[in-house]
């Protein structure tokens, strides 16, 4: 089980416990920037569409941009013809 599956299974419990803190927004920080694709952005986004705070806000949105610049970065990447094997290539150099 991820950590955005178990917080979406647990969200009701986690905003009632800690509603008036900032461990909300460290929740938020320290999941949602770890995906990189534009679907869990989605999912995300459409999670969070109803249950968005005041207090958590701006962290979820900067949270959200880092997963699509990820994502862009990751689709740059796996773009690059021969990326793959100039790396092997500069590992067995070391």
């Amino acid at each position: 089980m991820s950590c955005f599956v178990w917080m979406q299974e647990n969200w009701d419990r986690i905003s009632e416990t800690f509603s008036a803190s900032s461990l909300i927004s460290d929740f938020v920080k320290s999941i949602v920037p770890l995906f990189t694709s534009k679907e869990k952005e989605a999912e995300i986004s459409q999670f969070f569409a109803t249950r968005t705070k005041p207090g958590f806000e701006r962290t979820l949105k900067q949270s959200l941009e880092n997963v699509r610049i990820n994502a862009r970065w990751i689709e740059c990447i796996r773009g690059e013809p021969g990326l793959a094997q100039t790396v092997h290539e500069l590992i067995n150099k070391l």
